[in-house]
């Protein structure tokens, strides 16, 4: 026939169509839970028996098969928590404590991202039998540890102090947030790769400049979710511990004076109030007296002006009268 020589490559095309058609639909079927004998995820597979977890101290919900084999459970949900904590804590030498905060925050994998030392005023002689120096010294430290290591610096910080005077941590799940971002960040990235396919197929330079415009703003909008996320993932990954050292309050302000100098503060206090007192006192008689001169000024400016003039010079016996004298 003159069409049987075109007609038999179109059958051969057909055919390896349907070839590649099998292939593929049993490549799929070869993976498939449901054909190789598999259960999926979460389910006991075929003929297991649930695995009594009362008594060998298992898993809750495993499974376990005729073999006695156990199955892995399926994974859990990937949470972010943000832990901080606030230490105020009393130890007999400030300076050794910083060092032994550093110490553990190093040794638990972590770092110092912050620490101060205060000292509110030179050291001055105590006139102690000891004769030690005394001052006030206080010092604040940050540390950042993992996440997996925060309760045992937790206890290891509490064993450096003398007395822990107040202790407050905190727990911030961000899951949902850190969730959100990652799609919006897939979302973007989508967007980001169509923006650039637009811009490979435009031929106008005003479409080109539009498409650059709105690759752009998505490029800017793609590094603020990656920085927030970067952000989160470092306060989920380190906690942060904030530790105020202190000395004892019997430390500070020479707490080891001798009884003659105990006694001479409580004489040299009484002696300011008495002071105090007695100037108060001053004051007021003060006050009453200015107080007081007035109307007594008033007074005697009255009687000298009004008084003397009443009172006139009795005549001297035998009728004479009062000569000047010479």
């Amino acid at each position: 026939m003159p069409g049987s020589g075109i007609a038999k490559p179109g059958l051969i095309v057909v055919l390896l169509a349907m070839v590649i058609v099998a292939l593929v639909a049993a490549g799929c079927g070869e993976g498939s839970p449901a054909t190789n004998g598999e259960a999926p995820a979460g389910e006991a597979p075929s003929g297991a028996q649930p695995r009594d977890t009362s008594g060998d101290g298992g898993a809750a919900g495993g499974y376990a098969t005729s073999g006695g084999e156990s199955l892995p459970l399926p994974s859990q949900l990937d949470r972010k928590i943000v832990r901080t904590a606030n230490l105020e804590l009393e130890v007999e030498d400030v300076s050794a404590a910083v060092r032994e905060v550093e110490g553990a925050a190093v040794a638990a994998g972590g770092f110092v991202s912050e620490s101060n030392v205060f000292v509110d005023a030179p050291p001055e002689p105590d006139g102690g039998g000891d004769g030690a120096p005394r001052r006030t010294q206080t010092a604040t430290v940050t540390i950042r540890v993992p996440a997996g290591e925060y309760g045992g610096v937790m206890e290891q910080l509490r064993g450096i102090a003398k007395q822990v005077r107040s202790e407050r941590s905190q727990a911030s799940e961000v899951t949902e947030e850190y969730t959100d971002l990652e799609a919006r960040l897939r979302n973007l990235e989508a967007t980001e790769a169509s923006y650039l396919e637009l811009l490979t197929g435009a031929g106008e330079i005003p479409d080109i400049l539009l498409v650059q415009d709105r690759l752009s703003q998505v490029r800017l909008e793609i590094e603020q979710v990656q920085g927030r996320i970067n952000l989160l993932d470092n306060l989920t990954d380190l906690a942060t511990i904030t530790i105020q050292l202190s000395l004892p309050a019997a430390a500070v302000g020479g707490g080891g004076k001798n009884w003659v100098q105990k006694a001479w503060d409580v004489a040299w206090e009484g002696s300011q109030e008495t002071a105090k007192a007695l100037g108060s006192i001053a004051i007021v008689g003060g006050v009453a007296l200015l107080w007081l001169a007035i109307p007594a000024l008033v007074g005697f400016a009255a009687w000298r002006r009004f008084g003397s003039r009443s009172v006139r010079p009795r005549p001297p016996p035998g009728g004479g009268e009062v000569g000047t004298p010479e």
